[in-house]
């Protein structure tokens, strides 16, 4: 397993959020995420990377071009509190939200998000 700063982590898993390519998607996730990772938002409560990834591939279905733009980011103690934007394919801002992560062993293993 690769030593990723907690930023670097996040920004990856953001990224994998747009990420069209269902294999590249889930390869990126594998590094990034654990494999018995938690995710929650206000509309859903899954665990694992693939169930995670076709949560991805609907929000894409429902948002083509989409993606989340980071506007801040603090971290301690494997925790991180990131603030971001989604945004469409032309840079025009959809919504704004945040997220608190948890990590261990260099992975995500809970991401929740708040919108």
């Amino acid at each position: 397993m690769k030593d990723h700063s907690h930023l670097e982590i996040w920004e990856a898993y953001s990224a994998s959020w747009s990420e069209p390519d269902e294999t590249i998607r889930k390869e990126i996730l594998s590094e990034q995420l654990s494999p018995d990772c938690n995710y929650k938002d206000p509309d859903v409560d899954i665990s694992g990377i693939e169930n995670l990834s076709d949560y991805m591939e609907e929000f894409q279905k429902g948002l083509p071009g989409a993606k989340f733009v980071i506007t801040d980011f603090k971290v301690h103690h494997d925790q991180s509190l990131t603030h971001w934007n989604m945004v469409d394919s032309h840079g025009n801002t959809l919504s704004q939200g945040a997220s608190f992560g948890m990590y261990r062993n260099g992975q995500l293993i809970k991401m929740t998000g708040f919108f």
